[in-house]
């Protein structure tokens, strides 16, 4: 039994891979594009898949359903860090990613099941946080929960997708450390519901199976029955999340925290960035290529050199094929593109279309773009005049890095970092 786990990169999404392997399943995580770690043991177990695919990408989620014959999806994208972005920029990540998850699962040959991985933040400052509780969020994240939820449950009630969604608490940890990390940030609390990693991860598969068309999108918390005061743990009272559904529905209980291990013993490598490089031959392009390899990133070369004949479809199923999570183009510097209206026509495929299309897709897909290239404004020729709009044009596009004609001990760290904007001089 196949099992996907969309929405990115997070303690839970990582120690719920780790559970369905060890329980038997064969796993398939996508990264979306994320620079976080996994653990080598993860990495080196052959039924389980990495996959640098983001979540807005519905087609390519559709194909990893298909081909890989998922029968469950957790969606874990509110428990990454996306839920921390700005409000507009997180919202539109979550909103439109959990759209596209659920619009690929309904679009599928055999449509599976989707566990919805949710949290405490939904019920806001209320104290009676039941199931059938009005939902008054009063943070960023619990709305972004409160929205998703919403959205899942549309798609469960219009299109019968079998649904559940689990609640978590907002403090779920692994180790001591982590606890101690996360009370820092908790001064405005009195009370907390603290959750070991594991214990969250056994309710989400206990609640997996009551995923029904005939009960859309129901709702379960997964707690612990107490609460533990901040200032003195030693001191707890009943947990105002409410676990009594769960409890009765499943055979599911909490187990006592308090015997966290100290740390992590975990070895973790970081998830690194695939980049697909796109333009003719070059110093610039060979420099970077160079770069790239000494730091052990994945890069590969396009296939696609002529860019006034490439159709639209052959670029996007190369993206599709070699998923990358950064596209780089380098600009044609050696070619005049002076001439007759075929030569105007190969420069405005080169140098204007082509890099659009690229911003275009990344945009779509959640890619990061990068475009190097002489793109100031100029009138002394019509090849400098189309190069100089296209940096005006790739200046709305939010996922585009534009930078100059040089590479310097900057540039690989820009890109990774995913910065965008224009910085010609390769400099922030």
């Amino acid at each position: 039994m196949s099992v996907l786990i969309t929405g990115g990169v997070s303690k839970i999404s990582v120690k719920l891979a780790e559970k369905l392997l060890k329980n038997g399943r064969n796993v398939v995580l996508l990264h979306n594009n994320s620079s976080e770690s996994i653990p080598d043991a993860l990495l080196s177990n052959s039924s389980f898949s990495l996959i640098n695919l983001s979540s807005v990408n519905e087609d390519g989620v559709k194909e990893v359903i298909e081909t890989k014959k998922i029968q469950t999806v957790f969606d874990g994208s509110l428990t990454t860090s996306d839920v921390s972005l700005e409000p507009i920029q997180g919202a539109k990540k979550l909103i439109l990613g959990i759209t596209s998850v659920l619009d690929a699962i309904r679009k599928s040959k055999s449509p599976p099941s989707l566990v919805l991985i949710s949290g405490e933040e939904v019920y806001g400052s209320s104290v009676n946080r039941v199931e059938t509780q009005p939902l008054e969020p009063i943070t960023f994240v619990g709305s972004a929960q409160m929205s998703v939820e919403a959205m899942v449950h549309s798609y469960a009630v219009s299109y019968r997708i079998p649904i559940v969604i689990g609640r978590l608490p907002r403090i779920i940890v692994s180790s001591k450390n982590e606890l101690e990390s996360e009370l820092k940030n908790l001064k405005d609390l009195e009370y907390v519901n603290i959750m070991e990693t594991s214990d969250a991860v056994r309710g989400l598969l206990s609640i997996e199976k009551l995923a029904q068309t005939q009960k859309p999108a129901e709702v379960f918390n997964i707690a612990n029955s107490q609460e533990f005061r901040v200032a003195n743990f030693s001191e707890s009272r009943n947990s105002t999340l409410s676990i009594s559904k769960i409890l009765s529905e499943t055979a599911w209980k909490p187990s006592d925290w308090s015997t966290l291990p100290s740390e992590s013993q975990e070895n973790s490598k970081e998830i690194k960035p695939v980049f697909l490089l796109f333009g003719g031959d070059s110093e610039l392009k060979t420099q970077f290529f160079e770069l790239v390899k000494l730091e052990g990133f994945v890069v590969k070369e396009s296939s696609i050199y002529n860019f006034q004949e490439a159709s639209d479809k052959s670029v996007i199923e190369e993206i599709n094929t070699v998923k990358p999570s950064h596209l780089v183009y380098f600009g044609n510097e050696t070619e005049s593109f002076e001439g007759d209206c075929f030569t105007l026509r190969t420069n405005m495929a080169t140098n204007l279309y082509f890099p659009w299309l690229l911003a275009s897709l990344s945009e779509k897909k959640s890619l990061h773009f990068t475009h190097f290239g002489n793109t100031a404004i100029s009138q002394e020729t019509s090849s400098l005049s189309v190069k100089g709009y296209t940096g005006k044009m790739l200046e709305y596009f939010e996922n585009t890095l534009r930078l100059g004609t040089k590479i310097d001990k900057n540039t690989l760290g820009l890109i990774k970092g995913r910065m965008t904007g224009g910085l010609l001089n390769n400099n922030i």
